[in-house]
């Protein structure tokens, strides 16, 4: 009878034993879901055009390189007046508003309001000119999310056909992180408006 009981005893213990197994996993399974649900579905990774040597990227690092290619690009895409900038140009402010900061986009709206003879009846386009070759000394870190960048195009305008400015301009930039939905804005960046002085011609700026 008592080796009965002992039989049934250790039994009931494996039982227990089995029990206690099954719950264990079933904790773990739930931290494993909730941890797969808390993860990320996308991280933004900001790669260098360099690709010539290993580089280490992080999550969310926005390299100096790709700053300044999005300031180049936008610069020429914003400045591009193939009518007439008079309505080119608001279009262009437009199109681009993702990419501008709402304090920005006031400013050049009301610089725009206010030099109309600048813009009205004339075509407009910038090209680099640089030789494409990333400088870093063309791009200050002025924190965590702001950048200084420096641009140099080659400016052409024409009005009724005829070329009435062909010079190399520099073009002083402030650039931030611009947390926006991706969708609108997939390099999180915005231009925040040209630094004092403005933009000038380079041969003053060599000066």
């Amino acid at each position: 009878m008592s080796d009965a009981k002992t039989h049934l005893s250790q039994l009931e213990q494996q039982l227990r034993y089995r029990d206690r197994i099954i719950y264990l996993l079933m904790i773990l399974l739930a931290l494993f879901g909730v941890g797969w649900l808390r993860m990320p579905t996308l991280l933004n990774v900001h790669v260098p055009p360099d690709l010539s040597r290993p580089q280490l990227i992080k999550p969310n690092e926005i390299w100096p390189a790709n700053v300044f290619a999005f300031a180049e690009n936008l610069m020429t895409q914003l400045h591009y007046c193939h009518t007439d900038c008079a309505q080119d140009y608001l279009a262009n402010l437009e199109a681009e508003r993702h990419y501008i900061t709402e304090r920005c986009m006031a400013d050049l709206r009301l610089h725009k309001q206010r030099n109309e003879s600048l813009y009205a009846g004339r075509t407009r386009r910038l090209l680099p000119a640089t030789d494409g070759l990333f400088d870093p000394k063309n791009v200050i870190r002025l924190g965590k999310d702001a950048w200084e960048v420096h641009l140099e195009f080659d400016l052409e305008e024409h009005v009724k056909g005829i070329e009435t400015r062909n010079r190399r301009y520099h073009y002083p930039v402030r650039i931030v992180h611009y947390a926006v939905p991706l969708e609108s804005n997939p390099f999180q960046l915005a231009f925040d408006c040209y630094l004092p002085p403005g933009p000038q011609p380079a041969d003053a700026v060599a000066s």
